[in-house]
């Protein structure tokens, strides 16, 4: 293994040796010197024999593998494709050269453009190409442009600086007299406005003026980073946490005998639902808690959740790391307890399977379930109850957003069980649920008592009869949804050791339907050791509009369109920059054939600042141009520019819709740019 071999192997700055067998030095100079960091040549140069070689070579690329549990390495594929696309199309054809050349490089790091646009015979500039990127790692802008220009003729082209080189380089003619602003107008007039912009900044979302000349800094930064990529802190901090887990055999356990999943269902004061789950392991598990190097102790588990029909069809999936540090007392006790993990999920009304991983990070150890689960539908009119929520000591404590699992009525309960909880006898079983009413109408709502009965009485025959305990609530005390929520503390004194099923019965005058909940009741003797501790994640930075997304997302995979429609409308309205929001909004409302609703989303305001995906610019301005606006796609496509890749197809689009407006100089400069674009 790699650690244990470079432990072993005392690795110092040494030159590179001059007795270096020639395919080693390959590998090393041609093959990978735009990723091996400095760390890494450096623990090469420092081996001694062909057997260590071959085997940091191996491992090397092991480490790089996105599927470590698998034989084929996707990265070491790609980075090969790129290595021979760079030598069969850039440098001296047939000489192997092309990786050495600034466009082979670019190539190699980042792949291949989005989009590549070649002005090699312009007048009175030199031959340049720019490439488009949407960046694949966090280390880099998320949408930016390279530009390579020739010097002469007889050299290859150069990678372009906005600082260090500046758009006079640019310039074959010497009209400009080492004046920028003048070679901008040059390069405007030759090609475009949209050209001559990144010769001052090669970022989308950055302003440049071409009137006076600032070069980017952030241009410069960007092309740093580019060139740093292999030593990058986060890139050696991600190569270190795959060399660790290179000794770590991670086993999975499938099935439901190491853990139970159970569920509740809370809606908001909008009526929309959340279903939060535990998912809770049957014994203690002391290899959760972790001991760093200075003594400190620490939980670090991620809990992903795969959201899918119950024909299997995928919904979305949610992944929760769940991290802390304990102290040496809490340390003993987590050791000793069971342990259970918490998520929410926002969900519409109906049935779900969930796929819950939950993975040990300390040991890379994992265990799985899977479970079906309801969310229940509200009465259109009449009572309903969500399902009972059985809950640990102190009592809850306020979540005024409720963003955290098991939240009611902006109320957080840490949860003990649902369908299935544990006590121990003599212990009382607080209890919390939500119960569904009408919505409230008019300021001062009429009183009336809601009854609701408690029994529980035991699975088994031989034991006693069900006991029972009654209160009122009032229903004026609703929420302006209709959720009332409310408790009560079962006193299970008398229980012997056993399994009871606790019933809850609500009634109203005014309705002849009752209401059921129900859970099963596990009453353990006071030696057996039961107690648990849970941890959730954080709540999901985007709130309610990612929440919203979600439950859109569910119900366009139940089928609900309208349903779907009014959750992605909900959550634009929240967060105008939840574009995935709107991508599927477009498509919903495209495959509904509904073109004025289409054509109404090219009015949004965030349209004008963020950049939309090609799939939904297009969707929208199709709609546009069916309902005869070519005005309203000038002014979107227009905005659109200035803020993504340039595109032939929407180019095409613009060029069309200013000739219909009769605007023909900016309808030809559009087609001409369109021809540029590979």
């Amino acid at each position: 293994m790699l650690l244990q071999f470079c432990s072993a192997v005392h690795v110092q700055a040494v030159k590179p040796g001059k007795n270096l067998p020639p395919e080693y030095r390959h590998w090393i100079d041609v093959e990978v010197p735009y990723i091996i960091s400095t760390q890494e040549r450096k623990e090469f140069y420092a081996l001694s024999t062909d057997e260590q070689r071959d085997k940091y070579i191996e491992n090397f690329w092991r480490i790089r593998n996105p599927d470590q549990s698998s034989s084929f390495n996707s990265y070491k594929e790609e980075h090969y494709r790129r290595l021979a696309y760079a030598n069969e199309n850039f440098g001296v054809r047939g000489a192997e050269d092309g990786w050495r050349t600034d466009r082979g490089r670019m190539y190699i790091i980042l792949g291949k453009p989005k989009q590549r646009a070649q002005y090699h015979e312009s007048a009175n500039v030199r031959p340049m190409e720019i490439w488009f990127y949407q960046a694949e790692t966090p280390l880099l802008p998320p949408y930016f442009y390279l530009v390579f220009y020739k010097r002469s003729a007889a050299e290859d082209f150069t990678l372009y600086s906005p600082r260090n080189d500046g758009p006079v380089r640019l310039v074959s003619t010497g009209e400009s007299r080492n004046d920028p602003v003048m070679a901008l107008n040059i390069i405007k007039k030759s090609l475009g406005a949209e050209v001559a912009t990144h010769a001052v900044t090669l970022l989308t979302n950055e302003h440049a003026s071409l009137d006076s000349f600032e070069p980017s800094m952030e241009s410069d930064a960007l092309l740093n980073s580019i060139s740093n990529l292999p030593d990058n802190p986060y890139t050696t901090a991600q190569l270190q946490a795959n060399r660790t887990r290179e000794h770590v055999t991670t086993s999975l356990f499938l099935g439901g005998t190491d853990a139970t999943l159970s569920y509740t269902t809370f809606r908001d004061n909008r009526g929309r639902t959340t279903l939060s789950y535990l998912l809770g392991l049957k014994f203690p598990d002391a290899r959760l808690v972790g001991t760093r190097t200075d003594g400190g102790n620490y939980y670090d588990l991620t809990l992903r959740t795969e959201v899918q029909t119950t024909e299997g069809k995928p919904v979305y999936q949610q992944e929760d790391r769940l991290t802390g540090d304990l102290t040496q007392a809490q340390a003993e006790l987590a050791r000793k307890k069971r342990f259970g993990a918490e998520a929410r999920l926002p969900l519409v009304p109906g049935s779900y399977n969930l796929v819950a991983t939950l993975t040990n990070n300390v040991n890379k150890l994992a265990l799985r379930q899977r479970s079906l689960v309801v969310v229940p539908t509200p009465r259109a009119h009449g009572l309903a109850v969500s399902g009972l929520l059985a809950y640990m000591q102190p009592a809850a404590v306020p979540d005024p957003h409720s963003q955290m699992p098991f939240s009611g009525s902006h109320f957080r309960f840490t949860p003990l069980g649902a369908q299935n909880v544990y006590i121990h006898q003599g212990d009382n079983l607080p209890l919390v649920f939500q119960l569904w009413l009408e919505p409230q109408t008019g300021p001062t709502p009429t009183p009336e008592k809601i009854h609701i009965r408690y029994e529980f009485g035991s699975i088994a025959a031989s034991h006693t009869e069900a006991q029972q305990e009654n209160e009122d609530v009032e229903a004026a005390n609703r929420d302006e949804a209709g959720n009332l929520l409310t408790g009560h503390s079962v006193n299970t004194s008398n229980l012997m050791p056993g399994v009871y099923q606790v019933v809850v019965t609500v009634t109203r005058a005014s309705e002849p339907r009752p209401a059921y909940a129900t859970l099963n009741l596990h009453v353990m003797p006071t030696e057996d050791y039961i107690e648990t501790w849970t941890v959730h994640g954080p709540a999901d930075p985007g709130g309610e509009a990612a929440d919203d997304f979600k439950r859109g997302t569910a119900a366009e995979a139940l089928g609900a369109d309208e349903e779907a429609e009014a959750a992605y409308s909900l959550a634009l309205a929240e967060n105008p920059t939840e574009l995935r929001s709107l991508d599927n909004l477009a498509a919903l409302l495209g495959r509904k054939g509904m073109t004025a609703q289409l054509a109404a989303l090219g009015t949004l305001p965030t349209l004008t600042k963020t950049a939309a995906t090609p799939a939904t610019l297009l969707a929208i301005t199709d709609a546009l141009n069916k309902s005869g606006n070519p005005k309203a796609i000038v002014r979107l496509l227009e905005a659109q520019l200035l803020l993504q890749a340039p595109r032939v197809d929407i180019y095409k689009v613009l060029a069309d819709a200013c000739e219909a407006t009769g605007n023909m100089n900016r309808a030809k400069e559009l087609r001409s740019l369109a021809q540029n674009l590979k």
